[in-house]
Order: structure tokens, then C-alpha cells, then sequence
């Protein structure tokens, strides 16, 4: 995992470089079935102006556990690097304790890198998927290819209930180096489970709890998506962190 280095998060748009639109990318049926085991993809992996390198890719589910919310709001970013400043998704979001599930390559160059990210706030199916964005952002706003989405500057994402950061944020004000006992534990975990990079935690903070895990290829800047189940209630949320070039997917 990269050393932390200092950073200035901002919330911006970036090209997505994945094919996204402006509200949901045109593969998002892998937000749901990358967590399945039966689901197969087929990448040309092959470099520009190369002959075809067809590689079979699938993934496999790592089990995080739960994640709990108390204030109704879900936030995701980079924890190492702006835990303390990002704003929480404008979405509100259930109370309660919910599963967090990582979606990880199988096959080809993307090998054990996570996809996806996602935790369900209930057992519905999600059939309709929207971007997640912060207050101010309007994802109506976005050019084809633009996201909005947070930057990772440290190789690492997370899902956390706001109170998590006002936590995390004095704990770190009175031990500055309380990130690398953080680290050290991630980056055990992610070697047992065979993930690369090798990181990922559950880390208690007071009454809440985050979930960390590697960010698919490291840094770089990383938009999740809101679904909702046919009565229009939130039911997931996902990260989404561009390993596939779904271009050169053969369908």
C-alpha cells in the first residue's frame, strides 16, 4: 500500500476513463452479479495495436462484516488521507448494523484486486442504480465520461458513518502516528486473504465502525453508486474502482 502523503482533498469531477456516463456506467449489472460466483467476463488484455489477449476473468466475495450507521448518512473516502474532511453522501441512509462485501478479481492482470466495494442496507434486489454525490453536487450536471467521486492518495477506500471520522480525527490529534497500527493490521489481513495490494480492516471507531480496503490498482479517484429496490428505497451502496476496461470486455 503507498505511504501516506499529504493531500488536498477537494470535491471535483474527473474523467472517468471507464466508460461512465453521467449517471450510471452501461455495465452496471456487475454491480450486482461481480458478487456472485458464476458471473464470467472475457478481457482483452492485449496492449494497443497488440493481437488479442483474451484472459477469462471472475470474481470472488471477501467478507468483511458489519458496518454500523447511527446518523442516518454514509460517507466514503481515502481514510488515510481526508477521513477528516469529506463530506457525507447527500442520501440518507438507514440505522443499523450492514454487511460489507469486497468483489475481487479472479484471472488475468487484475488478480486478486477488489472491483467493487458494496454494503446492502437490506435484502431487497437493487434495479435501479444512481451516482452518489455530496451536497452541492448534481450528477445531472456531469459530460459524458465525468464522475463525481473522491481522490485516494494512499492506496485505500472506506465506507464510514460520519461519527466514525469526528472519532478517528481526535484519536489521530492525540496519537499522530495511530495510522500505522491501523496499516500494519490491514495489511495483515490482505495478506491472509490474498488481496493485492494486501489491506483491509475493520476499524472500531467509539460507536461506529470503518470499513477500509484496497482501492483496485491504487491511487486515483473513484465514484460509488446508490441502488434501489423497485419501490425506490435505498438498498446498496458501491464503489466502483475501475479495474476493468469493460471496453475491451468481449460480451
Amino acid at each position: 500500500m503507498a505511504g501516506v502523503r499529504s493531500f488536498l482533498s477537494s470535491v471535483f469531477t474527473l474523467l472517468a476513463g471507464h466508460g461512465a456516463s453521467a449517471a450510471v456506467p452501461d455495465y452496471e449489472e456487475a454491480f450486482t452479479r461481480a458478487f456472485d460466483a458464476t458471473y464470467r467476463l472475457t478481457v482483452d488484455e492485449a496492449d494497443e495495436g497488440k493481437p488479442p489477449r483474451l484472459h477469462p476473468t471472475s470474481f470472488r466475495t471477501l467478507e468483511l462484516g458489519n458496518l454500523k450507521i447511527v446518523s442516518g448518512r454514509i460517507a466514503a473516502c481515502d481514510p488515510f488521507v481526508s477521513i477528516d474532511a469529506r463530506l457525507p453522501f447527500s442520501e440518507p441512509v438507514p440505522n443499523g448494523s450492514f454487511p460489507v462485501r469486497l468483489a475481487i478479481a479472479v484471472g488475468g492482470i487484475n488478480d486478486g484486486r477488489i472491483a467493487f466495494a458494496r454494503i446492502d442496507f437490506a435484502d431487497t434486489p437493487a434495479v435501479k442504480w444512481k451516482m452518489a454525490v455530496t451536497d452541492g453536487q448534481d450528477a445531472s450536471t456531469l459530460a459524458g465520461g465525468e464522475i463525481f467521486g473522491y481522490p485516494v492518495d494512499a492506496g485505500t477506500g472506506a465506507f464510514y458513518d460520519p461519527k466514525a471520522a469526528e472519532t478517528l480525527t481526535s484519536v489521530l490529534k492525540a496519537n499522530p502516528d495511530a495510522w500505522e497500527e491501523w496499516q500494519d493490521k490491514g495489511e495483515a489481513n490482505g495478506k491472509a486473504a490474498h488481496l493485492k495490494p494486501n489491506f483491509f480492516l475493520m476499524l472500531p471507531a467509539g460507536e461506529t465502525n470503518v470499513a477500509m480496503f484496497a482501492s483496485g490498482w491504487g491511487d486515483g479517484f473513484y465514484a460509488s453508486y446508490f441502488g434501489y429496490d423497485k419501490d425506490g428505497r435505498v438498498v446498496a451502496l458501491i464503489t466502483d474502482f475501475a479495474i476493468i476496461d469493460w471496453e475491451k470486455v468481449k460480451r
